[in-house]
C-alpha cells in the first residue's frame, strides 16, 4: 500500500511538474509606473505554448499610455498599428497627441524551454488616476497552439483568481501632485479637484477638503475664478426619493478641528457659466471666500469626465456634474 502511494505521489509530482512551467503568466517586469512620467515596458516570456515554440506575440497598448515605441529585437521583425485615442493627452516636451500605438506585434521564435523579453517605450498620461491599473492583453502564437493572457479582473474580483490574466501596471501619482494645500490662518484646503466638461456644458463643480484647526468656526461662502463667472456653495440632498440641489446663500459651516469634504454626490462647489470646458489634465485658479479666514487662492486639477476624486478611478455618470434628470433644482435659491 505504501509503495502505490509512493507511486501515486512520484507521478503527481512529475505530473505539476510537467504543467507547472506551462501556467506561467506572461507579465511585466516592472509593475508600478509614476502618472505623467516615461515608463519602459519590459514583457516577460518563460515558456511558449507547452513545449511549442513562440513565433508572434502582441500586445494590445491600454488607453492612457502615449507616444509608444517598440524597442528593436534582433532575431523578430516588428510591427505597428496606429489609431486614435478616446481623447487628446498632453505630453512632456510637446504638443497634446491625440492618436498613436495600439498594438505591438514581433514575430520570430523563442524555444519553448527559454525565456525572453520583449521591449516598448511610452508615457503614462498626466491625467490618469493615482492607484488605478492600466491592463496590457497579450496574444502569444506558438508554433503549435496559442496562449491568450487578456482576461480582466471585474470590479471587486481578485486578479489572482483569473487563469489567464493580463499583465498589469499600478500607477502612482507623481511625489506631491495630490498633496498640494492652500491654507490662510486656521483654515488649510486640500484635494481640490474638478470634473471635465462636455463642450455645450456651461456649468461645471469643484470638490475639496477644508480643515479648520481653529477654535472657532468658519464658514465657505463662495468663490471666484478667471474660468467662470462664479462659484456658488450647493448642497445636494434627497427628499422623496428624489436628489434636490440649492445654493447656500449663508455659507457652508466649517467647524472648529474638523475636516470637510465636499465631493460627488453631496455638497459641493458649483462653477458657473464656465468661459470655456474643463479639460481634463489642465487646471484652473480659483480664489475661495471663508468667512474669518478671508480669501485663499486655490488650485483646482481637472481629472476625467467621469472621475470619483484623485486615485478613486471612474465613475458614472460621467458627465461634468451629476445626473440632472434625477435632480429638483431649486433654481430660486441657485441665482444662475
Amino acid at each position: 500500500m505504501r509503495k502505490n502511494s509512493q507511486a501515486a505521489l512520484a507521478v503527481a509530482v512529475l505530473a505539476l511538474g510537467a504543467i507547472t512551467p506551462a501556467m506561467a503568466h506572461v507579465t511585466l517586469q516592472t509593475t508600478q509606473a509614476t502618472i505623467g512620467a516615461s515608463y519602459r515596458a519590459v514583457l516577460v516570456v518563460p515558456h511558449g505554448c507547452g513545449n511549442s515554440a513562440t513565433t508572434r506575440l502582441t500586445v494590445t497598448v491600454p488607453e492612457g499610455m502615449v507616444a509608444v515605441k517598440p524597442v528593436p529585437k534582433p532575431g523578430w521583425s516588428i510591427e505597428i498599428t496606429k489609431g486614435a485615442y478616446q481623447q487628446s493627452y498632453p505630453v512632456m516636451h510637446g504638443d497634446p497627441v491625440s492618436e498613436g500605438v495600439k498594438t505591438i506585434s514581433w514575430s520570430g521564435r523563442l524555444d519553448g524551454d527559454y525565456y525572453d523579453e520583449f521591449v516598448f517605450v511610452g508615457a503614462i498620461a498626466a491625467t490618469l488616476s493615482d492607484g488605478a491599473t492600466l491592463a496590457f492583453p497579450v496574444n502569444q502564437q506558438c508554433e503549435a497552439g496559442k496562449a491568450d493572457w487578456t482576461e480582466i479582473a471585474a470590479a471587486g474580483q481578485d486578479p489572482h483568481s483569473l487563469k489567464s490574466p493580463a499583465p498589469l501596471l499600478r500607477l502612482v501619482a507623481a511625489a506631491g501632485r495630490q498633496e498640494a494645500s492652500f491654507a490662510k490662518g486656521d483654515i488649510v484646503v486640500t484635494k481640490a479637484w474638478s470634473r471635465a466638461t462636455p463642450g455645450a456644458t456651461k456649468i461645471g463643480a469643484g470638490y475639496l477638503t477644508i480643515e479648520n484647526k481653529g477654535a472657532s468656526p468658519d464658514r465657505l461662502l463662495g468663490g471666484s475664478t478667471d474660468a467662470a463667472a462664479k462659484i456658488e456653495v450647493h448642497e445636494m440632498a434627497m427628499a422623496n426619493g428624489v436628489m434636490t440641489m440649492r445654493a447656500l446663500d449663508a455659507g457652508l459651516a466649517i467647524p472648529p478641528g474638523k475636516s470637510v469634504t465636499l465631493g460627488t454626490g453631496g455638497d459641493h462647489l458649483m462653477i458657473v457659466d464656465l468661459k470655456k470646458p474643463l479639460k481634463q489634465g489642465e487646471s484652473f485658479k480659483a480664489t475661495l471666500q471663508f468667512e474669518k479666514a478671508g480669501p485663499i487662492d486655490v488650485t483646482f486639477d481637472v481629472l476625467g469626465l467621469g472621475a470619483k476624486g484623485p486615485g478613486e478611478g471612474a465613475s458614472a455618470p460621467a458627465d461634468g456634474m451629476m445626473d440632472h434628470s434625477k435632480m429638483n433644482m431649486d433654481h430660486s435659491k441657485m441665482k444662475m
